[in-house]
């Protein structure tokens, strides 16, 4: 193609050329596309009214539009993921710069122009021009990536087992776009083929288009222009008013869903604040959940990130995070219908009369309320930000506190936390033996400390558990630290009573142990739990314990920095890392056990596939450490072989529950003379080489 020359300052374009005699139409039809958009818009409102709990999501309006601008506008959550989020990028911001287009024209043809004064010239109009076809070819490649990903790629996630999650409203929305973008481009080069314009292959989509048209008789190219430009406006302004009534809608809610995202700390449950006066207790009925919980999910997109790396999913379990907020979405649509008939006065709508179904056994499956572990993948990949585990532990508490249906094992392990404040049910005199070699004081012998090492129920009764306080104890002790123990004054943390539905159980053994350490001054406390970690840290401070809690992971990441201790003894051997959920996605601690790992001479660190936010979950938690697991394959049996696939020969962990599942994930594969699982504290005590002068 030849150079073309053209003098700088005359670049530009008339905007209505050659349909400039109806534009009065244009405005006519855009009316009726905004009313329908808007009447579809207000039927929503009216639904997401209609039911649920008022909570509030207006407070701290700063951080919420910061929120809303890291997740919506830089697309930050979607672009963790490489092929999913350059489609979706290249959509959305494609029409977003089309958009901000749209408006520059209109706001050159109606406001500037008719004072004379065009900016739509020049050195502008040839950026103006490159961009919007650069970003309209960036829609289009993002819509043949999605059709050709949905249809022919198919992956699991996109469906549910062998179900394909595909409806017609999916096919329709994608070929919308892409035909808007088509006929955009030929408009355009019909345009340009008619005037000629040199300086028109900054518009390069239309400028190599024209070369189709090129020796086409004018009047016969006006013809067509004229014709596919209003088929252009139609097919656009059918979008607009398509929006409230599709899957588009989520232009609209998935942005308002980031606005109202739980500002509290990740993971953190909202508690049961009446006991004295409920008549039931958690979600039983849709109307049980707040406003929020059921504007999730009208805002889901049904992109199946969360069922991706959901481990009750994948081991083949019932659940799937993302069926079960489209199933509380199916119901919600149903009870939203009879509900805003009724109150419209139309007469008794179908069903009407019926009573609604209960959200646990008839739209929640038990199996799937049950198979949770609380590991919160899907809450952190969400890119919705979707919360969907305050709604299984609300689901929860409604067949615990209100009917008294759960499963048998737990039933045992209530009971004893009630009796012996432990899930095994061991006396809770015998809480402290562990430390009875170790010279340890508690806070009533000596008060005058600097942090109180919660143990927790794992770390005082259960043999392996034991031994990990044991060692941590000793590397503070080496290291100077003044702590103490609470002893038999030490309760259980709750953490699995609360995630179980148990919120009357686990308050009244927060509000215990919240009344000790209070009693006693405390103001730091280390754990080597995370769920005891997650739990004195985000929840007790809803009933007044108000502490600086630490993980030992933590403590002694820094007192290694700071040289307190020394690692001088090789541990020699490939050593993998499994990340606790609570200690990873609830808590962001992923560094600090690395860097232990790190410092230990003669440790080689191999990741697994799934790790850091992407962690696999052991299968513990959500109470599900005292569940059986009787349906598709052991969760820490897969987590197991994730670990033997590096070749590693310790799994290191940082959680009393992640070390009792993987080692009988080893014993389930029959690697124990190869293979074993050890915390963290217990490697850095074997680098100290410090048992002669401990004995």
């Amino acid at each position: 193609m030849e150079r073309v020359t053209f003098s700088v300052g005359n670049e530009g374009r008339q905007v209505f050329w050659n349909v400039h005699d109806f534009e009065w139409l244009l405005y006519a039809f855009s009316v009726v596309a905004l009313a329908i958009f808007a009447y579809g818009l207000y039927r929503r409102w009216k639904m997401w009214t209609a039911i649920g709990k008022p909570e509030m999501r207006i407070d701290r309006i700063g951080e919420r539009l910061k929120a809303l601008f890291v997740n919506s506008l830089l697309q930050l959550k979607t672009f963790r993921e490489l092929y999913p989020g350059v489609m979706h990028g290249l959509i959305f911001f494609g029409f977003l710069v089309l958009f901000i287009g749209s408006a520059v024209d209109a706001v050159e043809f109606h406001i500037t122009e008719p004072f004379g004064f065009a900016f739509l010239r020049g050195r502008f109009y040839l950026v103006f021009s490159f961009l919007m076809d650069l970003f309209g070819l960036f829609i289009f490649i993002g819509i043949m990536l999605a059709l050709y990903r949905r249809y022919l790629l198919k992956p699991d996630r996109l469906g549910y087992r062998e179900e394909r999650d595909n409806t017609p409203d999916d096919a329709f929305a994608l070929i919308l776009i892409a035909l808007i973008v088509a006929t955009g481009f030929v408009v355009e080069a019909l345009r340009i083929s008619v005037t000629h314009s040199p300086w028109e292959y900054w518009s390069f989509g239309g400028w190599v288009l024209a070369e189709v048209f090129a020796g086409a008789d004018v009047r016969t190219a006006e013809m067509f222009h004229r014709i596919l430009w209003w088929l252009h406006v139609f097919i656009s302004l059918l979008f607009i008013a398509y929006i409230p009534y599709s899957r588009l809608l989520h232009i609209l809610t998935t942005p308002a869903n980031h606005f109202f995202l739980s500002l509290k700390p990740a993971g953190s449950l909202e508690p049961i604040r009446d006991f004295e006066t409920a008549e039931s207790f958690g979600a039983g009925r849709l109307e049980d959940f707040t406003w929020k919980q059921i504007f999730d999910a009208d805002a889901c997109t049904r992109c199946g990130r969360c069922q991706d790396g959901c481990p009750a999913y994948l081991s083949g379990k019932p659940l799937s995070p993302k069926k079960l907020i489209q199933d509380i979405k199916t119901h919600w649509l149903d009870r939203a219908a009879i509900a805003g008939k009724q109150s419209s006065g139309g007469g008794e709508a179908s069903g009407a009369g019926e009573p609604a179904k209960t959200l646990t056994g008839e739209v929640v499956d038990l199996h799937e309320l049950w198979a949770c572990t609380n590991c919160m993948y899907c809450m952190e990949h969400c890119p919705s930000a979707i919360e969907h585990v305050p709604k299984v532990v609300n689901m929860r508490q409604y067949k615990v506190l209100t009917e008294a249906d759960f499963a048998p094992e737990l039933q045992l392990t209530y009971r004893n936390m009630e009796n012996n404040s432990n899930p095994w049910g061991i006396g809770a005199h015998l809480r402290a033996d562990w430390a009875k070699e170790l010279g340890i004081k508690t806070l009533a012998e000596d008060p005058a400390v600097e942090y109180l090492f919660y143990v927790g129920c794992s770390g005082s009764f259960d043999d392996r558990g034991k031994k990990v306080s044991v060692a941590f104890a000793r590397i503070l002790q080496a290291a100077g630290i003044k702590f103490g123990i609470l002893g038999t004054e030490e309760g259980c943390c709750g953490d699995s009573a609360m995630r179980g539905g148990n919120e009357y159980l686990y308050q009244s053994l927060a509000q215990a142990n919240i009344e000790v350490m209070n009693r006693y001054g405390v103001k730091k406390i280390i754990t080597t739990c995370p769920h005891g970690y997650n739990a004195l840290k985000k929840d007790y401070p809803n009933f007044g314990g108000n502490f600086e809690v630490y993980h030992h992971t933590e403590i002694i990441a820094e007192l290694i920095a700071k040289g307190k201790i020394a690692l001088k003894k090789p541990v020699k051997g490939t050593f993998t890392y499994h990340d606790s959920c609570f200690l990873g996605r609830y808590n962001d601690i992923y560094e600090q056990p690395r860097t232990i790992l790190k410092a230990v001479p003669g440790v080689k660190l191999a990741e697994m596939e799934r790790t850091l936010s992407q962690s696999f979950c052991c299968g513990a938690g959500g109470a599900r450490m005292w569940m059986e697991e009787d349906i598709g394959e052991r969760i820490n049996d897969m987590r197991t072989d994730q670990a033997i696939a590096t070749g590693a020969g310790t799994i290191a962990v940082a959680c009393p529950f992640c070390l009792t599942m993987l080692s009988d994930g080893i014993k389930d594969r029959k690697r124990e003379e190869s293979m074993a699982a050890l915390d963290i504290a217990e490697i850095v005590w074997k680098a100290m080489d410090r048992d002669a002068a401990a004995t």
